[in-house]
């Protein structure tokens, strides 16, 4: 029997089959996919050789706090949209058997198994539209009793600062996101930009507005990061996430030497992680093949 992985992102949604073999078959927009969840699924499948009568497992990445009880999450990145609470139990319910992992945990596991990093403290972040992180300390995988573990994202970082997508404020989240850069250059600095891209790109071009965001950006990051460094002393420090992996000399470069001097302990190798935009549905699929069991499944 087959087993269906669905990594849904903060802004995308990737798809994977496996029987054996296992490939990425679709990539949507997020949004669109939670509004038709059927339809895009079986739009994907029609790709493949299987049907939804084939599926034995379903595993799904969530960028959220999630409940395995009712088979429920809540993106904080969507209120906007409307979509403040999605019911992946009934959106599946006829896909077979139901996991649900934090995307942050599965793209860990994706990386120590898929990977090639030779570590067995392994700690691995995004940053995209939000921030989250999984952990894997001498070989075992930190989950919380519930599955919510690695929101570092929300991790509070000033007294006070600007709004999360979360409600909160002065989280990391707030800082470096791309769902919030853009909200924080306008609260902080008076500075409009469309989007993240745009603020990347004045950047590039010596705007001054751009470089006071980034630069604000970068001290959030390092705190971030000195802060899962010195708590988890992990090996390595992998990235993932559209912004790292799009902006590795902005993002990366300047981390490793400021963290390097604010670590308490031996610092971590800091590197992109080496399944791209891939690691969350690989380690879906490490999930499915048995090789990590989440926790309550």
């Amino acid at each position: 029997m087959a087993f269906l992985c669905v990594d849904i992102g903060g802004t995308n949604t990737l798809l994977g089959i496996g029987n054996g073999e296992f490939q990425v078959i679709e990539k949507f927009d997020t949004e669109e996919f939670l509004k038709d969840v059927n339809g895009k699924t079986d739009e994907a499948l029609e790709s493949t050789d299987y049907s939804r009568e084939q599926l034995e497992k379903v595993a799904l990445a969530v960028a959220g706090p999630i409940d395995r009880e009712e088979k429920t999450f809540r993106p904080p990145n969507f209120s906007s949209s409307g979509l403040e609470k999605v019911d992946l139990g009934e959106a599946f319910s006829d896909f077979g058997e139901i996991m649900i992992v934090n995307d942050g945990t599965a793209a860990v596991v994706g990386e120590y198994y898929y990977g090639d990093h030779g570590a067995e403290n392994l700690v691995y972040v995004t940053i995209s539209s939000g921030i989250g992180a999984g952990v894997i300390l001498e070989g075992d995988v930190i989950e919380a009793w519930n599955g919510n573990f690695g929101e570092v994202g929300h991790m509070k970082i000033n007294e006070e600062g600007p709004e999360c997508g979360c409600g909160g404020t002065a989280h990391w989240e707030a800082y470096s996101s791309g769902e919030n850069l853009p909200k924080m250059a306008e609260t902080l600095f008076d500075a409009e930009f469309e989007d993240a891209l745009e603020i990347f790109e004045a950047y590039r071009n010596y705007d001054s507005k751009a470089e006071k965001v980034i630069s604000k950006m970068h001290e959030a990051n390092t705190i971030g990061v000195t802060n899962i460094a010195n708590v988890f002393n992990p090996e390595k420090i992998v990235f993932g996430g559209a912004i790292p992996l799009n902006h590795t000399d902005m993002i990366l470069e300047p981390l490793k030497n400021e963290v390097k001097e604010e670590a308490i302990n031996r610092p971590p190798e800091i590197g992109l992680c080496d399944l791209g935009e891939q690691s969350v549905i690989h380690g879906l699929r490490a999930v499915c093949n048995g090789k990590f069991k989440p926790s309550q499944l």
